[in-house]
């Protein structure tokens, strides 16, 4: 019972900041749309952990376990995984404006 409530809980805060995500693209908020983007997908990635028995608080876990579990099993590509990483390790100061500005929903 808890792991199915943290779980919907997680997911619920996932489509939120999704949505608000998309309502930053739309109104030009780049790095808010960033910020959203980046928090939904944590908070799905922990729901996914949750239902997987697996939780955590911490960014760095959630990002070791897509790298080890989801990528090494081929739930995702490798490809993307290192492409994940490169944006993880992107300084949060920097200007995405002109990455999001290409962006299409």
């Amino acid at each position: 019972m808890y792991r199915e409530k943290a779980m919907e809980v997680m997911l619920r805060k996932a489509m939120e900041k999704f949505e608000s995500a998309i309502d930053d693209l739309q109104k030009g908020r780049y790095d808010s749309c960033i910020s959203n983007l980046y928090y939904s997908a944590f908070q799905t990635v922990t729901a996914y952990m949750i239902a997987q028995g697996q939780a955590t608080s911490k960014h760095t876990h959630a990002r070791a376990y897509v790298n080890r579990e989801l990528a090494n099993a081929g739930l995702i590509s490798k490809a993307f995984s290192q492409r994940r990483n490169v944006v993880m390790d992107t300084p949060r100061t920097f200007d995405a404006s002109p990455i999001v500005a290409n962006l299409s929903i």
